[in-house]
């Protein structure tokens, strides 16, 4: 139901689509009711399509059950009313009850005023008679006629009106031929299946509109709803990556999002045209006769609680599939990011089998699926064959005992075997609805869940004047067994520039996080100007910080719209003029800023070499790069970027001295009069250096210059002669 808001909007769509469904299973229905003059125009021997109608009419009116009189050779004392009108049942209620009684059925009506009349002449004027007419019938019993008795006139009084739907009928009727002769009856029949084929080609076009017209508003609503998913995953705090990882995510995006779209399509299109169909065919049974309720009652509980059954059985088994497709993208993509370390240490086998076990359990869940669905049909093909047998039966002792005409009987039949194959397909949508059910489930779980902290609505954080503040700031992970920080507090001017140097795991890159609100201190404040940066908002917050994070990333996007990623407003512009070349823009020409910001990062040079230059496409995770030139990528961003803070976490795996001289060049020039975090892994980055802090385990151990730490501090002298020092040559 929660899936179903999505649609709103396209409502447009959604109305026109929903009629032609409905046209669809009108259509089907007047299909299934056109059976049975399609029989009479070529199975009845003695009367036409015309008279045909005229009698179900008039039984109708009269409440009785009527037949026509035919005597053979044989027979000389009927002879005289042959093709005469004979009623062999009739209701408490019908206008001759009052002039018959039960012991003289079957009864002959033989004239009308006075004049003998034949039963299609009788028919047609007792069916077309206005309501309250008073007709004078001459009646006989078929005992009585048949020892030579005469007719006695008895006056009747119509007072049932024809309903609408015969009184179309018979307006139909009275355009065909009488239907006795060959050339007749095939003129009508063929009158009767140019009606059908009109009826189903409009049923047609209608299913092509609807189904068309549905699969749009299904595929606009999914993109409503990745887009809703995009916003909030885009607005997650880190922690959630970094429990979860980004396969799941994509898992949802992917599988997720597609069993929803297969399930809106079911909605709209099975769960509207298929009780339509059945309830079609149900009504044109029922007009026919209305025992059929009787057994469609007893087998509709039935088949209810068979359907929930297995449908609560497959959504179990969707939501662990789904999960297993999570599993298996985290497995897949881990071995093909990490495929030189998997070959170089020979771990191929592993992989395979791990993914295999992966597969494994996601083929046993779809298996357990596809078993229930497979089972659907074929129970509900007995069930409805068991109940259609029963009716058969049933119906077929009235047929026998002539209290039901053998064209009913085959109508009747027709609509049971109609009703039962919507029945059968919803049960098929109703596994397709759970199946999306527990997609939904997936998706509104990362929908639903809180957002970022973002701090006083509307209140910006005023631009850094004095200094930033940690004041003792503790944090620790999810499920770890100590502080990534612990009671840390120190203060940066503005404008100094401060290295934060420490073994692995010692809580720099943690603190930093802080600093930019990827995580939240569980203790302690960050004060900007003495004001907590908790109640100022994220965006204020962050616009005023650079960042070059170690594994720089970058896009599979243009040189150029990845510099451009440094300033979201030029970004916009740079793609708005790609998109509209005709369009114009005030202010600076962004691919002059762009090319200026590389210039400063040294990133220019090596540009200026890829093959279409700024407009080159980079690699996935920047795969046509070295990491040297990653970084400088990188500094420019953040360049370009212009933050007065900066906070730089310096790679040291694939940098060459040739790059790491030009970015600590780019480095120098940049942050003039900017402050900066500085988490540095080599000698050369310590010395530019404002102020260094050592930190193991979560704790600052010291602070102070290179000049004063190295006497003082064992942890720093230690990290430096085993890792900041330059090899000597």
């Amino acid at each position: 139901m929660r899936v179903l808001g999505y649609t709103r909007p396209h409502r447009r769509l959604l109305i026109p689509a929903v009629f032609c469904i409905v046209i669809v299973a009108i259509s089907f229905s007047a299909g299934i009711a056109a059976i049975l003059p399609v029989m009479q125009a070529i199975v009845s021997p003695d009367e036409g399509l015309p008279t045909w109608a005229n009698r179900a009419v008039t039984a109708k009116r009269l409440n009785a059950d009527l037949t026509t009189l035919i005597c053979d050779e044989s027979d000389t004392t009927l002879r005289r009313f042959d093709r005469c009108l004979m009623v062999t049942r009739v209701e408490a209620t019908s206008p001759l009850a009052a002039v018959v009684d039960k012991d003289s059925l079957p009864l002959l009506i033989v004239s009308q005023d006075g004049t003998p009349v034949s039963s299609a002449a009788l028919l047609r004027t007792l069916s077309h008679a206005p309501v309250d007419a008073d007709l004078t019938l001459g009646i006989i019993s078929r005992k009585n006629a048949s020892t030579g008795g005469e007719p006695r006139s008895a006056t009747i009084r119509l007072t049932r009106k024809p309903d609408v739907l015969w009184r179309a009928g018979l307006w139909a009727a009275d355009l065909m031929p009488p239907g006795r002769t060959r050339e007749e009856k095939l003129y009508t029949l063929a009158v009767v299946l140019g009606v059908m084929f009109a009826i189903n080609l409009v049923g047609g076009l209608a299913r092509f509109g609807g189904e068309y017209l549905i699969a749009l508003v299904a595929g606009r609503s999914l993109v409503g709803m990745r887009r809703q998913m995009y916003r909030k995953l885009l607005r997650l705090p880190v922690s959630f990556f970094a429990q979860r990882g980004t396969s799941d995510v994509i898992s949802r995006f992917v599988q997720d999002s597609q069993d929803i779209y297969r399930g809106l399509t079911y909605i709209f299109v099975q769960s509207i045209r298929e009780p339509l169909k059945a309830m079609g065919t149900f009504a044109v049974a029922l007009y026919v006769d209305w025992r059929i309720t009787l057994l469609t009652v007893i087998a509709a509980p039935g088949a209810i609680l068979v359907i929930r059954s297995f449908g609560r059985s497959i959504r179990k088994r969707s939501r662990r599939l789904l999960q297993g497709y999570g599993r298996m993208l985290t497995a897949l993509e881990g071995a093909l990011i990490g495929i030189r370390v998997v070959k170089a240490y020979g771990s191929e086998s592993y992989e395979r089998r791990h993914l295999y076990q992966t597969d494994w359990h996601m083929f046993r869940q779809q298996a357990g699926i596809e078993r229930i669905e497979a089972l659907t049909s074929p129970l509900f093909e007995c069930i409805g064959y068991l109940l259609g047998a029963l009716a058969s039966l049933y119906f077929a002792d009235l047929v026998i005992t002539n209290r039901l005409d053998p064209g009913d009987f085959i109508l009747i039949i027709v609509c049971l075997a109609a009703m039962f194959d919507p029945v059968r397909k919803l049960s098929g949508f109703y596994n397709r609805i759970e199946r999306a059910n527990a997609a939904a489930e997936r998706i509104f779980e990362v929908i639903d869940m809180p957002d970022e902290t973002s701090g006083t609505p509307g209140r910006r954080l005023p631009a850094l004047r004095e200094a930033i503040e940690f004041r003792d700031v503790s944090f620790t992970y999810p499920e770890a067994n100590r502080p990534a920080v612990a009671g840390v507090s120190f203060a940066v001017r503005r404008g100094e520039r401060v290295a934060v140097v420490g073994p692995n795991g010692s809580g720099k890159t943690t603190l930093v996080s802080l600093l930019m609100r990827f995580f939240e201190p569980q203790s302690g404040a960050i004060l900007f100007d003495g004001m907590d940066v908790r109640s100022g908002s994220l965006a204020s917050l962050r616009d005023q910080i650079g960042l070059v994070t170690q594994e720089s990333v970058v896009f599979g996007d243009s040189v150029r719209s990845n510099i451009a990623y440094g300033n979201p407003r030029l970004l916009w512009k740079l793609n708005v003029r790609q998109r509209h070349p005709e369009r114009r823009f005030g202010g600076p020409d962004p691919n002059e800023q762009i090319t200026a910001a590389a210039r400063a990062a040294y990133a220019d040079e090596f540009i200026s070499q890829l093959p279409q230059k700024y407009d080159t496409i980079i690699g996935e995770h920047g795969a046509t790069l070295s990491g040297g030139q990653r970084q400088r990528l990188a500094i420019a961003r953040a360049i370009l970027a212009n933050c007065p803070i900066l906070i730089f976490d310096e790679a040291t795996s694939q940098i060459d001295s040739d790059s790491e001289q030009k970015i600590h060049d780019a480095l120098e020039r940049f942050l003039k009069d900017r402050t900066a975090f500085i988490i540095a892994h080599r000698f050369s980055t310590i010395l530019q250096a404002d102020r260094i802090i050592v930190m193991d385990q979560g704790r600052i151990v010291d602070s102070g210059r290179h000049e004063e730490l190295l006497p003082r501090c064992r942890l720093y002298r230690t990290l430096f002669e085993a890792q900041l020092q330059p090899s000597e040559s």
